[in-house]
């Protein structure tokens, strides 16, 4: 009998038939780029913790820092879990602590999630390679695997979890040592970032789901709350209270308010969504029928308009923030259809779980609204970061609503093409946060480079992450307010996008220059400039993730130490210390050495009272004449040469102003003081302006209001912000007695 040949099987594609190894070549191509990026934001602390695992390996929080202008115990600072830390710890025993290596070891880490990704899309969706690429190209996925951070780790235990979880349960012969294994990387997840606690309770769905009745899998799933019950029992005997209580206090104890209240947390979280999971949004004309997207198309005009309706009172910015973003249409219009994304990822979302009720779309749809209540209810603010634990069933869940909707009407190579834009926007803002990082590392470069010299300290404060990380490791030093002492000669630097700064005595430092940093990027990820306000690390920054325009500046001011500081200050907030809790620092207390004393003679004296009598009385010309009589007495008196250069670059009529003699007595007058007066520099710039120089009455009135915010001089601030020099100087004007400060 002649035997039956074998089917023939179908052709494959090389991509289909090798999908990690495309995987791997995507995630190279895509960060590989990047794996010189400077240690950034939140990485400084898990590099910290590894360099002091190295050599205490089970006191893993054994350390103190300065983070927040005083000193306090790493553990009450971040009391996140350290498994990443030892992670790079590990890494770096053996390559070393070199950005380049850990940056590598990361992109491995993100290959193992990816991979993951796919493993998972395999079991769940017919198209597991296009889930695989939805998920790397979304915002969060990328930027956040250029990171250090915990994020990523923790996405390639859970995930890899759920994996070995689901082939347990649809296993013939379910082991409980599959479900242990399992548990135990969903242990790891938790102990890598506690946000993993709130995916934990899929396990027992699926199982009861898939089940219908209780097995094994209770084994499994008590093994991650074994694991975090050790942890917590663990970190209360080493810090006296354990770490996951302490962070759920925190969080319920420090949620940020906005000024618009829930309406802006709502909107901006919905923004974030929308923005962190941006291919969802391309996707949409394949999604859904011409008419439901009609609809859904007028529901996002509807959010666009209340959008430009509402304007300021929305309250989606911060009082640091720039608050003229919300009267500028173009940016209004970007939080606006990323709200409207946010929106359509909840539609979505209730849409598959209501039309297909089967197992994979109910878990996915627990899944992503678990995901979605972290952000947006539980947390004390809102990030992209946030949402990354719910790009796996977001990417997967679109695929099988692609299958359901399209099924194979479009010849292959059409499902990418709405990852197009989606990558190109991706891209921008991973190359965005990177230009920002190592523009801050460069900063801190030049700055120490210039400064840092043998005999004095190169001091700063306020600043965060990358300027604190690279300004320690290149020899500078944090002040801490509570115990710090400066002495003349010292070097203080304060970078301006950081608001935590306490004031410096005025008359104890002079004005020494300010540096500005531009990043080269058409994207913003972080801060507020006049184009946009974006927070890919936290809505205090902005509204939304990323926004169209370039990077804000970064500025740092750098002033010179003239007379012996000492701090003593207490914190405001004198309370136990908890893990979360740090001092609130307010005005400067302390004591310094008051050696800026005018010392002028009788007849000096004298001569100035006149001239000020006169110049209350509207006496110019007589004023101006006594002013020179005193110099002719004391022609280094700074009192009088800064008076006299204000009436003569401020005199109501034209025929008394000499610009050219304004800027010489001002100049000196700024020199004699050691520029250690914001009044003075403030009537420096008012005399450039009215000698035609208007690009350096500019730059030195921005010093002038610099300063005297470092130095607490609110009257000297107010008067700039009153008179609005720096635009009357920008547009090309001088000062007349009727707006002078």
């Amino acid at each position: 009998m002649r035997k039956k040949s074998p089917p023939a099987k179908l052709k494959i594609s090389w991509i289909s038939g090798h999908p990690r190894v495309v995987i791997g070549v995507i995630l190279v191509a895509c960060l590989g780029p990047f794996v010189n990026k400077a240690i950034h934001v939140d990485d400084m602390f898990f590099v910290w913790v590894g360099e002091w695992i190295q050599q205490h390996p089970i006191n893993f929080y054994g350390f103190e820092v300065n983070t927040c202008n005083s000193t306090i115990p790493m553990w009450q600072f971040n009391y996140n879990p350290p498994l990443m830390s030892y992670f790079l710890a590990g890494v770096a025993s053996l390559f070393g602590w070199h950005e380049i290596v850990l940056h590598l070891a990361c992109l491995a880490v993100a290959f193992m999630a990816a991979a993951g990704i796919y493993s998972l899309a395999r079991m769940w969706c017919d198209r597991p390679l296009l889930a695989t690429a939805v998920a790397i190209f979304t915002p969060v996925f990328l930027v956040s695997s250029t990171t250090l951070m915990c994020d990523v780790p923790m996405l390639a235990f859970w995930i890899w979890a759920l994996v070995f979880w689901e082939r347990a349960l649809t296993s013939n012969e379910q082991s409980r040592w599959q479900f242990v294994g399992a548990g135990v990387l969903a242990g790891l997840a938790v102990l890598t970032k506690y946000s993993a606690v709130i995916l934990l309770p899929l396990l027992p769905v699926l199982s009861l789901l898939r089940t219908r009745k209780p097995g094994w899998w209770l084994a499994g799933l008590a093994v991650p709350l074994l694991m975090v019950a050790g942890y917590e029992r663990l970190t209360a005997r080493l810090y006296g209270t354990g770490l996951l209580f302490a962070s759920t206090r925190f969080v319920s104890a420090s949620c940020m308010e906005f000024p618009g209240g829930w309406k802006a947390k709502g909107i901006i979280s919905l923004a974030f969504a929308g923005g962190s999971l941006l291919p969802l949004l391309f996707f949409a004309p394949w999604l859904w029928r011409r008419r439901v997207l009609l609809a859904g198309g007028v529901v996002i005009f509807g959010i666009l308009l209340g959008t430009f309706r509402s304007g300021r009172g929305l309250g989606l910015l911060l009082p640091w923030a720039n608050l003229e973003l919300l009267n500028h249409w173009d940016f209004l219009l970007q939080v606006g259809l990323l709200t409207a994304a946010g929106l359509h990822l909840f539609l979505f979302v209730g849409a598959e779980a209501w039309q297909r009720r089967n197992i994979i779309s109910m878990t996915l749809a627990l899944w992503i609204i678990s995901g979605l209540l972290l952000p947006i209810m539980l947390n004390w603010t809102v990030c992209a970061r946030r949402f990354l634990p719910i790009v796996p069933a977001v990417a997967i869940l679109l695929v099988r609503r692609l299958g359901a909707t399209r099924g194979n009407s479009l010849p292959g190579g059409w499902w990418l093409w709405p990852l197009v834009p989606a990558a190109a926007i991706t891209l921008s803002v991973v190359i965005a946060d990177y230009q920002l990082a190592n523009s801050v590392r460069i900063a801190a470069q030049q700055i120490t480079a210039k400064y840092k010299s043998t005999g004095y300290k190169l001091w700063f404060e306020g600043g965060y992450g990358t300027f604190q990380y690279y300004m320690e490791k290149l020899g500078g030093q944090r002040i801490d307010v509570e115990r710090s002492s400066l002495q003349p000669g010292d070097i203080v630097v304060v970078p301006c996008f950081n608001n935590s700064f306490v004031t410096l005595p005025a008359g104890g430092v002079g004005w020494v220059e300010h540096l500005a940093y531009q990043p080269d990027s058409w994207m913003n990820s972080y801060g507020s400039a006049k184009s946009g306000a974006a927070g890919f690390y936290g809505a205090d920054m902005g509204p939304v993730p990323f926004a169209i325009g370039r990077l804000p500046m970064q500025d740092y001011f750098v002033v010179k130490v003239f007379s012996r500081i000492q701090f003593n200050m207490q914190p405001a907030n004198p309370q136990e210390a908890l893990a979360g809790d740090v001092p609130d620092f307010r005005d400067f207390s302390g004591t310094y050495e008051h050696n800026l004393i005018f010392r002028e003679g009788p007849e000096v004296s004298r001569q100035t009272q006149l001239a000020i009598q006169l110049e209350t009385d509207g006496r110019i010309e007589e004023a101006i004449q006594h002013y020179r009589e005193a110099l002719n007495v004391d022609s280094n008196n700074p009192v009088v040469l800064n008076n006299l250069a204000w009436i003569l670059a401020t005199a109501s009529k034209p025929e008394l102003r000499n610009g050219e003699e304004a800027v010489q007595l001002a100049t000196k007058a700024v020199e004699l003081t050691d520029r250690r007066l914001p009044i003075l520099l403030g009537t420096l710039a008012v005399t450039y302006a009215e000698a035609g120089q208007f690009s350096k009455a500019d730059a030195i009135a921005f010093d002038a209001k610099a300063f005297a915010k470092l130095t607490g001089r609110k009257v000297v601030l107010n008067a700039v912000d009153k008179n609005a020099l720096l635009n009357l100087y920008s547009s090309g004007k001088a000062v007349d007695a009727t707006n002078a400060p």
